[in-house]
């Protein structure tokens, strides 16, 4: 067995919103100390042309020091939930229904997180069917989230019992933070052993080297909320300051 470091929630130019090539992202996160970047293009203006084309790039794109693995972030109709998704998946389409999105990953054999629970109060649009379907809750997405985790993530992952994950959500560099989630692997790092460790949920969220859990309660997880909280008060001021809407 062996562990893998992993960059979790990535888009790079593949993506409507963002605008770092794959190369660059790849050799951004190498020099990092990351071994595996597990991208996430959004569904948006994809195809099954275009997803057979980013996996050629992906594979373009990887090297000796890292893997790049392709993978789709899906969006329901209302652009509220989000799924991040890995594996031998054919393009499910643009808004495909979560729970449909959910089946049909499983039924691939491939790997389904749910991203950033808190954006828009996703959260509560979780059941139990999509519970059993999920392999893990994104607790902690530097886009969303900031510099702490998202409590509204722990409650949904205690209250279904599963696992966590921490993503970067990349879309420019300052999404770049020590967030990663360490797979334990069989074998040569490649996409099939990648994603057998995920799938087998052999995985742990990490923070600076640290487990992500403990920075979502106690006084760790309050320390982190402070420093977020005075990250967020910061930037609102600046934003007032140069006259930016807030």
């Amino acid at each position: 067995m062996t562990i893998v470091r992993a960059a979790a929630h990535l888009h790079s130019d593949w993506s409507y919103d963002a605008t770092w090539p794959l190369p660059r992202l790849a050799e951004t996160l190498a020099r990092r100390g990351y071994r595996v970047a597990l991208m996430t293009e959004h569904d948006r203006g994809f195809s099954p042309e275009r997803l057979s084309e980013f996996r050629a790039a992906c594979a373009a794109a990887s090297s000796a020091r890292i893997l790049v693995v392709p993978g789709i972030e899906y969006s329901d109709a209302q652009n509220l939930v989000h799924i991040l998704t890995w594996g031998d998946v054919p393009f499910l389409g643009e808004g495909t229904p979560t729970l449909d999105t959910l089946t049909r990953v499983r039924e691939a054999g491939g790997v389904s997180v749910m991203a950033h629970p808190s954006r828009k109060n996703a959260w509560r649009e979780v059941t139990p069917a999509w519970a059993e379907r999920l392999t893990a809750i994104e607790l902690w997405n530097r886009k969303s989230d900031g510099w702490a985790p998202s409590r509204d993530a722990a409650r949904l992952a205690s209250e279904h019992r599963l696992p966590v994950f921490a993503g970067l959500d990349f879309h420019r560099r300052r999404q770049l933070w020590p967030l990663s989630v360490d797979i334990e692997i069989e074998g040569p790092v490649s996409e099939t052993s990648v994603i057998a460790g995920l799938r087998s949920r052999r995985w742990e969220a990490k923070a600076w080297g640290a487990p992500a859990w403990w920075f979502a309660s106690g006084a760790i997880g309050g320390a982190a909320r402070a420093a977020e909280w005075a990250r967020r008060t910061a930037a609102r001021n600046l934003r007032r300051a140069i006259g930016r809407p807030a």
